[in-house]
Formats: C-alpha cells, structure tokens, sequence
C-alpha cells in the first residue's frame, strides 16, 4: 500500500466527509501543520504521495465575505500573509522543494478549499495552470507583483 501524506490542521481523511482524500488504497499519514510536515519528511523520506491543505492556522482563514470574490480575497491574503506566525501549505511546499528536486517529488494533489492559496501552493511545486510565478520579493506565489525584483519586472 502506497503512502499518502496528509497535510491539513481540520478534515480528518479517515472520515473524509468532503471526498477530498485521493482515490486509491493508501495508507494515511495525518500531519496537522508546517512543523509536522518536516519532521514526518525528514524521519521518513518522500512519501508516495503529498496532499495539500493551505490554511493550517485560524490565522490562515479568509472572512466569508471574500469567498465570492477571487481577486478581493487574494488580496486580503497576500495583506495578511505578512503577520502570519505559522507556515500555511504554501510554505510546506516551499520547504519541499528547497529540499527536493522537482523530478523527485511524489505525486502531488492539492485539496485545499481556499482557492487563492491551492494556486499559489500549485505554483511552488511548478504544476500551476495559470501564469503564476514565484516572487523572491514577496516570498509568496503572485500572478502579478508590484514589486521590484528582478523577476517582476520581467513579468
């Protein structure tokens, strides 16, 4: 049985209420937030499979009232992204891939229910559908960067 691992701080994947867990028989690994994720990777390895949740922290939690609103809610997140003091997903997949080749990462799902930061978790693993880039300016995943990094300003 494969290994899956099980990156979220509320859905429970035994219960799997919302049908997020990956089709397939795998054997579940439940890391609930940044520092369990390195810690399980690093003791064990590559799992076979990674599955993705971005807010890991009521901190991490946009009001209801951005829901509707795609672009009105990244914005609100890329605000408050600067007071965090706890790593979301997209900083676990930071992690990763700082520690990992991409050709050697397991195979990726991303079940976050807070489509502005499965995108940017999308874009730090490089399997983005969108023109999204990885701003060393921001330090986070942007489809667009008002900053002046050399990497903006070739966007």
């Amino acid at each position: 049985m494969k290994n899956l691992l099980w990156l979220d701080d509320l859905r429970n994947p035994f219960l799997d209420q919302e049908k997020k867990v990956p089709e397939g028989k795998w054997n579940i690994i439940w890391v609930l937030d940044y520092e369990q994720f390195v810690m399980w990777i690093e003791k064990n390895g590559l799992p076979d499979a990674i599955s993705f949740d971005h807010d890991l922290a009521p901190e991490h939690y946009t009001p209801a009232f951005f829901w509707s609103d795609y672009d009105a809610s990244k914005k609100f997140q890329d605000w408050r992204i600067t007071t965090y003091e706890y790593h979301t997903g997209e900083g676990c997949a930071m992690w990763l891939m700082s520690n990992f080749s991409r050709n050697s990462l397991p195979e990726i799902f991303v079940h976050s229910a807070n489509p502005v930061g499965a995108d940017k978790i999308r874009v730090v693993l490089g399997i983005a559908t969108e023109e999204w880039f990885y701003c060393d300016c921001e330090g986070h995943a942007l489809k667009k960067c008002d900053s002046q990094c050399s990497i903006c300003k070739e966007n």
